[in-house]
């Protein structure tokens, strides 16, 4: 089992993007695993926060403007920029309000709980993006609701206070818990478990990512090109994000080096989609139901693209 666990993270990349494919492929396999979506989220929040030194994330809490600043710029900047830029260019570019209205909200949403685990493994500062991750999820219940409604005029099916709640109740069990399995364990087992660690990490988001694909290959197969634009304008939104955070930041803040920059700008590239769609109305434009199920292609397939850019750029061979 072990030897096994190292060769999905030795192949994580590859695992990743053929995950995909095979809750395409497999629309009856998607049905049987999607149960288990919250499952495999929990467990892989659990397994990020063994992986990450506690004392790396205590440094960083020591110094909390770069977290807060991450903040506004994640929660409050990018939707906006996104809702501007989509003013001139959704007309001409024939981007339905729905699908608008799911690349705003996508902007405004917190860090993907993968993205700690996804930032170890291109050599970033995954103490800074879980951090970030954990503090970003909190303030969420109350920053999304207020894009929704100031920005696209969407009226939330869940109160911030049941959507917090919920919130609360996920991470910090996955704490606890992590808390607890480091303590019994100590730190000296846990970093030599970090390839079995590593290699569930990628197990649980190939669940997740055959999961998710239930119900997309019936829209796939009746609408194929409404589909893969939607998927195209996905993929334009999580490298964009990525592009503009590391741009900007190296300009604006260039004292955070370039490990911190880089790890800012993977973190403002996957955003969780999953939180939004929890609390969309049942009204909600199908086309915005779309595009967050085509936002999994640019999560689960541009990490392999990016890593051996990121391993370059922070100074570490890929391997």
């Amino acid at each position: 089992m072990v030897g096994f666990l190292t060769f999905l993270s030795r192949h994580v990349m590859k695992v990743l993007a053929a995950s995909l494919v095979i809750g395409l492929a497999s629309p009856v396999l998607a049905s049987l695993l999607n149960p288990l979506l919250a499952a495999a989220v929990w467990l892989l929040l659990v397994i990020s926060l063994l992986r990450v030194d506690p004392g790396e994330a205590m440094g960083h809490l020591r110094r909390p403007g770069r977290v807060i600043i991450m903040l506004i710029w994640t929660l409050a900047v990018t939707p906006v920029l996104v809702w501007g830029l989509l003013s001139w260019v959704a007309v001409p570019l024939g981007i339905s309000d729905g699908v608008a209205a799911g690349m705003v909200l996508a902007a405004a949403s917190a860090p993907l709980i993968s993205t700690p685990a996804l930032a170890l493994l291109m050599g970033l500062d995954g103490a800074f993006v879980m951090v970030f991750m954990i503090a970003a999820m909190a303030l969420v219940p109350l920053t999304l609701p207020t894009v929704a409604l100031s920005l696209l005029g969407l009226e939330m099916a869940v109160g911030a206070g049941e959507l917090m709640a919920r919130l609360v109740l996920l991470i910090g069990s996955a704490m606890l818990t992590a808390a607890l399995l480091r303590r019994f364990l100590g730190g000296v087992r846990v970093r030599s478990w970090a390839p079995a660690l590593d290699g569930s990490a990628v197990f649980m988001l190939m669940v997740f990512a055959i999961a998710i694909m239930d119900g997309l290959t019936a829209r796939l197969m009746a609408e194929p090109s409404t589909v893969l634009y939607i998927t195209l304008l996905s993929f334009v939104v999580y490298t964009g994000l990525i592009v503009v955070t590391v741009l900007s930041f190296a300009i604006i803040l260039p004292g955070w080096g370039r490990k911190v920059i880089l790890s800012a700008g993977f973190a403002a590239g996957c955003r969780n989609l999953a939180i939004i769609l929890a609390v969309l109305p049942a009204s909600a434009d199908p086309d915005t139901i779309l595009y967050f199920a085509a936002g999994q292609f640019p999560i689960y397939i541009m990490p392999a693209v990016l890593r051996p850019i990121m391993l370059r750029l922070v100074g570490k061979a890929p391997t």
